[in-house]
């Protein structure tokens, strides 16, 4: 599986989430036969691990910018204006 096939079927955080939103509102309902569940802890668990993936992605690529930020906003202080 190519890795554009994967992100097209991977859900968006906000669908993802709101699926999780779902999932538990039907567990909580009581309303639910034994397979269903087992059906839906299982769809929990995929989408939980692709949110937690998320996450640890947007919070690297945040990193990086505000490094490179930071380091933007440093450089016109080590030049000495010279224009040498």
């Amino acid at each position: 599986m190519t890795d554009k096939k994967k992100k097209v079927d991977e859900p968006t955080y906000a669908a993802a989430s709101a699926e999780l939103e779902q999932i538990l509102v039907d567990i909580e309902s009581g309303d639910i036969d034994l397979d269903a569940l087992t059906e839906k802890v299982e769809r929990a668990a995929v989408l939980l691990a692709t949110c937690r993936q998320k996450l640890a992605a947007t919070e690297t690529k945040v990193k990086k910018v505000t490094a490179e930020i930071a380091a933007a906003i440093e450089a016109p202080a080590d030049d000495d204006g010279s224009g040498t």
